[in-house]
């Protein structure tokens, strides 16, 4: 029951501690939405020219963006951070910008066609033509993945920049020509008017001046048939037909293009203070949005503080009673170390008690054997001497020493002892003798009688007689033939 309630209070306070951790921050959701929110604004203060607190926002959404892992707004943000740095910028930085961006658009290829054409840009801004035709290459081949028919004018048009500003004019009117048939389909006024400024102006670079007149007399006749709205938007077009009127030295007509031209700045100078009042009512709906984030951020944080202080608490308890426990248990295994170590001191001496009694029994068994050993030896002398007949003194006594065993090894190491060498002696010196004229030979040196000889050797008197005839015998003529080799 006891670990079964350690248990419950354990999970208790993961709980708790749990949301403890998840509630010191807004959720994903809510930071995602931020991110998103501040993408919006950033671009709403951009078009309005309030160029500074768009860049804040951008950033705001790049923040917010990585801590949601929102990669899209990340991507969308970098891009954006890199076109305001724009071309006078730090390159490292806003090629890292650039290249952040088109890796985290992934699979939307239109705008990781636009970020590797604003890369493009960049390095042919530069002057660094086979960087710039890299990525150009790239930013045109996700246009065509895309099947994007606009993604692919956009790249059309850097490529032609690219040609235009390196000084290869008849690339630039290739890729201009190219775009110009991709707008067929969805022909403006706006794009006839940039294609035939942007065609004039290569003819220019070329000295080509028919073609130059003819591209700036349409864009002449299209900017005078628009009405004074666009020409206020499209004023800076102005500034060519201008230079067009003083080639032709018409300076009245020249006078009046930069009339326009200046109409138009002033009216984008008013339109920019008008857009900066909706700019800063837009700043304030971006500071409300953020005000609601931080007041969710505060509310829940009132939450947490409650659950922690709860918490706390029931972890202090927890903490108290695993201590407690802790030392409980110690307790319980220092006793039971000491328990362990008195078995095995018990085990040990009854071990070393079994051992000794084993010992003790060994050696009552070997003396009770040695004593009856003597006891039956001292029997056969007793009856060897009462009995007229002489026993068999020598069988009598080796059977009652050694039983069954074989003796010679035992009587033949009492003759080492005595005479050392004494049998490998005999078999250099007479290597006739075989083994039972050797043992008789040495049982002669004991004094024992022909028929104790007989019956050691297990024959009879007879064939004792004869082996010692044959051993003297062969005895002598080793000798013989040892004084006969001398």
């Amino acid at each position: 029951m006891t670990v079964k309630n350690n248990r419950i209070r354990k999970l208790l306070a993961f709980i708790l501690w749990a949301f403890a951790l998840l509630g010191c921050h807004p959720t994903p959701r809510d930071v995602r939405q931020a991110g998103r929110d501040a993408l919006e604004n950033a671009r709403i203060q951009l078009d309005s020219g309030n160029k500074a607190e768009a860049l804040q926002l951008f950033k705001d959404a790049e923040h917010y963006g990585l801590l949601a892992d929102d990669t899209l707004t990340v991507a969308h943000a970098q891009l954006n951070i890199a076109d305001y740095l724009g071309y006078y910028a730090d390159k490292e930085e806003v090629v890292s910008l650039l290249r952040a961006a088109a890796d985290g658009f992934g699979d939307d290829y239109v705008n990781r066609a636009e970020a590797l054409k604003e890369l493009g840009d960049f390095y042919q801004f530069h002057r660094e033509y086979d960087s710039a035709d890299y990525y150009l290459n790239q930013a045109m081949t996700y246009a065509e993945q895309s099947g994007s028919v606009e993604a692919k004018r956009k790249v059309w048009t850097a490529f032609f920049a690219r040609y235009f500003n390196a000084g290869e004019y008849e690339k630039s009117a290739d890729y201009l020509n190219r775009y110009w048939q991709a707008v067929q389909t969805d022909l403006t006024d706006k794009r006839r008017i940039y294609y035939y400024e942007a065609m004039g102006n290569i003819f220019d670079e070329m000295g080509d001046m028919d073609s130059t007149y003819y591209y700036y007399d349409r864009l002449e006749e299209l900017l005078n048939n628009t009405d004074d709205k666009t020409k206020e938007e499209l004023y800076f077009y102005f500034t060519t037909l201008y230079n067009y009127a003083k080639k032709q030295g018409d300076f009245e007509k020249a006078c009046h293009y930069n009339y326009l031209y200046l109409k138009g700045s002033i009216h984008n100078e008013i339109e920019e203070k008008k857009n900066n009042l909706a700019a800063i009512s837009q700043k304030y709906d971006s500071a409300v949005l953020r005000n609601e984030l931080n007041e969710k951020i505060i509310r829940k944080q009132r939450i947490i503080i409650l659950i922690s202080g709860l918490a706390a608490l029931v972890l202090a308890a927890f903490l108290v009673s695993q201590i407690r426990l802790a030392r409980k248990r110690k307790e319980e295994a220092e006793i039971n170390a000491e328990l362990f170590h008195f078995k095995q001191q018990n085990q040990a001496l009854a071990q070393k008690d079994a051992e000794h009694e084993q010992i003790q029994q060994d050696y009552a068994e070997r003396l009770s054997e040695a004593l009856d050993k003597e006891q039956q030896t001292m029997m056969l002398l007793d009856i060897y001497l009462n009995n007229s007949k002489k026993a068999n003194l020598l069988n009598d006594l080796e059977r009652s020493v050694f039983g069954e065993k074989d003796h010679w090894k035992a009587m033949l190491a009492v003759v080492e002892e005595k005479y050392p060498g004494l049998w490998e002696t005999l078999g250099q010196k007479y290597p006739n003798l075989d083994e039972d004229e050797k043992k008789s030979f040495i049982l002669s040196h004991f004094k024992v009688s022909r028929q104790e000889e007989a019956d050691y050797l297990g024959t009879t008197v007879n064939m004792v007689d004869k082996m010692r005839g044959r051993v003297r015998k062969k005895m002598d003529s080793g000798i013989k033939s040892t004084d006969f080799s001398k």
